[in-house]
């Protein structure tokens, strides 16, 4: 009976991560196709600290080609089995083909509760804030925003009963939703609407591989439909470090 009200848990969790991502092809506009890939070293400090520094690039193709690289360390502190703590800060270098460069330094903060039910799904939702601050390489103007951002995310084993046993496929469905109230930053979005389907595998304790599709959603205002469609191809490669 136990059994039975995890898998119906499962499917509810997964139908509402699905329902959330639901794409509105009527309020469509602007177009853009992305390339993704991370490289994620990770080392255990102890058994309770955690360090990871992500090394990122972003290839973003639209109307202004544009690229980023991102280095994103990351202190992370696990109080209890269900919950880990996060801070960072992240460093973002953007080169946009048709107008200005700019540099983003944004502090980060999160809480990420998690538990794991039925045949060793995973689940967990990520609470982040952020503070953004932003600076236009060729005019030197800095400005700086707030945002918050929240994911809800399932990671379902595929062949064993556990995502910490080696050579573990994996299947991982999420979907993230960001709001920032002010355009002090330009992003060119209000807010954000984000959803991933992907697979991975942990070939061994040191090294994990993850493939996704993401579907992303944004707007310029707050009241203003969802009209900018992104797709994006994303790599990560993990590698825990002693």
């Amino acid at each position: 009976m136990f059994q039975l009200h995890q898998r119906r848990l499962l499917i509810v969790f997964i139908t509402l991560l699905l329902t959330a991502g639901e794409a509105r092809g009527q309020n469509e506009g602007t177009t853009t196709n992305q390339l993704w890939a991370d490289y994620d070293p990770t080392w255990r400090l102890s058994e309770r600290w955690t360090l990871d520094v992500d090394t990122a690039i972003r290839i973003i193709n639209s109307d202004q080609f544009l690229w980023q690289i991102r280095l994103q360390p990351t202190l992370e502190f696990s109080p209890w089995k269900w919950m880990d703590l996060t801070g960072g800060v992240w460093l973002i270098y953007t080169r946009q083909a048709e107008t200005f460069d700019r540099f983003e330094m944004r502090p980060v903060g999160g809480m990420r509760l998690k538990v794991d039910i039925w045949r060793g799904v995973g689940l967990n939702n990520y609470l982040r804030a952020e503070y953004r601050v932003q600076r236009n390489l060729d005019t030197g103007e800095t400005t700086a925003a707030g945002r918050l951002r929240n994911r809800i995310q399932a990671m379902i084993p595929i062949n064993h009963q556990s995502l910490s046993e080696d050579n573990t496929w994996s299947a991982i469905v999420d979907t993230e939703w960001f709001w920032q109230r002010d355009q002090n930053v330009n992003d060119g979005f209000n807010s954000r609407r984000r959803n991933r389907v992907g697979i991975g595998w942990r070939k061994n304790s040191t090294w994990t591989f993850r493939l996704f599709y993401i579907l992303q959603r944004t707007r310029e205002t707050a009241a203003g439909p969802f009209s900018t469609v992104d797709h994006v191809i994303s790599f990560s490669v993990i590698q825990h470090l002693k």
